[in-house]
């Protein structure tokens, strides 16, 4: 935790030296205040099993394998998320630096390290580190810790010392899948065909439980629709 802060401070002391800081760069994120629509449990033994990650996809599922000629996909469970609603994050190794970060979302997407003594609480038996976060804009946050696995090639910019990944991450990931309110989700949203001003639904063959919640080139995979031939 120590070591995000004092990395923190001396990149923004570089910036404000040379200038204004930069719009794309993201401080660690606050935890949100408000009541939790869910959450999420990592580093957690569950039925005597660990799970790095668990759900692995937050967000409304969608029955897409219909006939083609439907108005709108059917609703068929999963967890509706809207936009400011909020996702608590727990850590229940919270002696193990652990994180959440999201490289490509529709908002930012920056947690600090969730490990003693950040926010610790107590249920049970069980002690944990959590951070809250409102998803303040529709879509699909892919997150993961950037302390399991490589997460990408890691490039600091010269200027600012701002870090940055690009590529893909070997470390598990997980999805929240953010609808906007009195979204539609009809065939032409999933095909990117809707006439413009329609309110497309975001979360359209993401989150699943069955094969028949993805466009039929996917398969569900630990919750997730992924391509039939590369899981990904």
């Amino acid at each position: 935790m120590r070591a995000c802060f004092t990395s923190l401070l001396v990149a923004l002391c570089l910036a404000a030296c040379k200038g204004q800081v930069p719009e794309d760069f993201q401080p660690i994120q606050d935890s949100a205040s408000g009541t939790p629509r869910v959450s999420v449990s990592i580093n957690r033994i569950i039925s005597g099993r660990y799970r790095a990650i668990a759900p692995a996809c937050i967000g409304q599922q969608y029955q897409v394998q219909v006939a083609p000629e439907a108005d709108e996909f059917e609703r068929a469970g999963g967890l509706s998320m809207k936009p400011g609603q909020i996702v608590e994050f727990r850590n229940y190794q919270p002696e193990v630096a652990t994180n959440v970060t999201a490289l490509s979302s529709p908002a930012p997407l920056f947690s600090p390290n969730l490990v003693r003594p950040y926010n610790i609480q107590t249920e049970g038996e069980e002690t944990y580190s959590f951070w809250r976060h409102a998803f303040s804009e529709p879509g699909v946050y892919e997150y993961f810790d950037t302390n399991m696995g490589e997460p990408g090639r890691k490039v600091v910019d010269s200027y600012y010392g701002t870090v940055s990944y690009i590529g893909e991450s070997d470390a598990p990931k997980a999805v929240v899948c953010v609808d906007p309110p009195l979204c539609v989700a009809t065939p032409e949203c999933l095909a990117g065909t809707a006439p413009e001003g329609t309110l497309c639904c975001s979360c359209m063959g993401v989150c699943c439980e069955t094969d028949a919640q993805c466009t039929t080139d996917k398969t569900c995979l630990r919750g997730r629709c992924v391509d039939r031939e590369t899981g990904l």
